[in-house]
């Protein structure tokens, strides 16, 4: 399948997206050792409750998602850009014009189903096969990926 001029091409959506997830990795490195400290602390002090650690992992989950969905919302709302996809010279835009919160919100959430069944194979597959190089969070949001 040719490449409509102008629209990122795969590679360059592969490597912004690894770019990202890399810098969401360091952010959840980083909130993930108080998290470990406290589990650490409750489960040396005679703690051993399954239950600490399983809050534990709770909270370490719903702060790297809430932390990975105000990423990708802020920055491809503000100007249509990630670090990532800074990087690659890329952005994303919409049908309409200017990027909007609203519409990156749509993006990121949707990124939950493009990451099925395995790290974005299903965003990616249909992002090959769809006629603007859009995935499923582009289709809904109407926007696209192209050079920056």
């Amino acid at each position: 399948m040719a490449n409509i001029p102008g629209h990122a091409t795969f590679g360059q959506r592969l490597v912004a997206i690894i770019v990202d997830h890399i810098i969401l990795w360091i952010i959840s490195v980083i909130i993930a050792i108080p998290i470990g400290i406290q589990t650490l602390i409750f489960t040396t002090a005679g703690m051993q409750n399954p239950w600490v650690y399983a809050q534990t992992m709770a909270l370490y989950g719903t702060l790297s998602f809430i932390i990975w969905l105000i990423y990708f919302t802020y920055f491809e709302g503000k100007n249509g850009q990630t670090p990532g996809k800074m990087a690659m010279g890329i952005k994303v835009v919409r049908e309409s014009g200017n990027m909007t919160y609203g519409a990156a919100f749509i993006r990121s959430i949707l990124r939950i189903i493009d990451w099925l069944p395995f790290v974005y194979i299903l965003g990616f597959i249909v992002a090959l096969a769809s006629k603007n190089n859009q995935r499923i969070g582009d289709l809904a949001a109407r926007t696209f990926v192209v050079k920056a």
